[in-house]
Formats: C-alpha cells, structure tokens, sequence
C-alpha cells in the first residue's frame, strides 16, 4: 500500500472532489444522530462548494487529502492562528477535521494524518495541537486518546438546530 499526503489547491475538480467527500464521510458519521435536516443544513451551510472554495484561499487553512494506491481515502482540515474555531493563545494548531472513507478505516491512515498535522504544528512553533470530538464517538475518543490526546474542556457544535457536546482533546508537543 503506498500513501501520500496531498495538500489542496483552490481549482475546480479539487472543490467538487473535496465537496463529495467532506459530504459523505460526514453522513457516514453523524447519520442516525440527529435529523436528516440537521445534517443537511450543516453541510448546506458549512461545506456548500461555494464555502469550500473559500476556506481553500484562507491563507490560516490547509486542506489535505491521504491518497492510497491512487484513490482518495480521507481528508484533514487544518487551522493555524485566528482561523482556530476556538479562541486559544496563539501557540496552537486545530485539527478541525479528519475523516476516512469506510473502505479506508483501520489501515493506520488516521495515524499518519495526524503524525503530518503534528509536523506542521511544530514548524509552526505551536506548543500543542487540539481538536473537538463529538462525545458520542467513542471509536474515535480512544483512538485520539492512544495517541496522546487527553481532555480538556468541551465545546458546542452546533448541527442545524441540535446542539450537540464536542470533548476539546489537546496533544501538548513541549
């Protein structure tokens, strides 16, 4: 199995590639936990291509697909600065997202993601990585909580009109 780590560009097939997995992935996940509607007004809302297309240009964004034997496996959204979702010091990096297809899971690609993100929050001289987890996701709380992450607080994600608990899991890199 070869993998590869791809950053993404603002051009058309990228958006429209981008668009088509953050949709299913995030269905794949959250479908049965709130409202059809909720999820579609999120998606609607947050990840139309429109949206997408801009968080591609935001200067404090990357986007990166892992790419495995020539197909796209997952994806990972990272936020440096004032594009966190949260308001941290400074010396932090967010992994805002990070979903792998079905026909990709336990491979280890989750993994190597999030050894990428924590190589980009070091050359960023951030002193700690964080990102939300719904607390209803227990296979991911464990898998994030193997790898160095541990609680700290928790935040609201707002899916459509259902709140719904995020842990805030941080990763201290000093």
């Amino acid at each position: 199995m070869t993998t590869e780590i791809k950053h993404l560009t603002n051009d058309s097939q990228t958006v429209t590639e981008l668009h088509d997995l953050i949709v299913n992935t995030f269905w794949d996940t959250y479908r049965g936990s709130s409202a059809d509607a909720n999820i579609a007004a999120y998606l609607d809302q947050e990840y139309s291509p429109a949206r997408i297309k801009e968080q591609l240009t935001e200067s404090n964004c990357a986007f990166y697909f892992i790419v495995v034997d020539g197909k796209i496996g997952g994806y990972m959204k990272l936020n440096f600065g004032e594009a966190q979702t949260e308001d941290y010091d400074g010396k932090s990096m967010e992994v805002e997202k990070l979903y792998v297809l079905p026909d990709f899971k336990r491979q280890g690609l989750g993994t190597q993601l999030l050894e990428f993100a924590e190589q980009k929050a070091r050359a960023h001289a951030a002193d700690y990585m964080w990102l939300g987890v719904w607390s209803e996701n227990e296979k991911a709380k464990a898998f994030y909580h193997e790898i160095g992450f541990r609680q700290t607080t928790t935040h609201t994600f707002e899916l459509g009109d259902d709140p719904q608990t995020d842990l805030v899991l941080v990763k201290k890199l000093k």
